[in-house]
């Protein structure tokens, strides 16, 4: 089971902030966010909301149990896909095709 901690990691890590700009935009110390992450301290709710806003994320799609498994690169492209309009990911999806499709 993976930690909290290291979660926010991945998802720091997937929006190339580092902890020092993350607390920057949550208004918190840099050592806030380190014991986060290395499970020293557990953020409250309302705390740990403000984190995920900060790097575009919610609490639901935190704690979906899939999460743990995706790399950086790929939270990173999801979070990107999130943000097309419904016709842009009509055609990512076509061009991603022909990408495997040629592989």
């Amino acid at each position: 089971m993976i930690e909290i901690g290291e979660k926010l990691r991945t998802l720091r890590k997937a929006k190339n902030l580092t902890s020092k700009e993350l607390a920057k935009k949550v208004n918190i110390s840099q050592s806030y966010i380190s014991r986060f992450e290395n499970n020293k301290a557990v953020p409250d709710v309302d705390m740990l909301d403000r984190i995920l806003n900060a790097l575009d994320s919610d609490l639901p799609s935190f704690f979906a149990p899939d999460l743990s498994n995706i790399p950086p690169d790929l939270i990173q492209l999801i979070n990107t896909v999130k943000t097309l309009s419904p016709e842009a990911r009509v055609k990512l999806n076509e061009f991603l095709r022909l990408i495997i499709k040629d592989t």
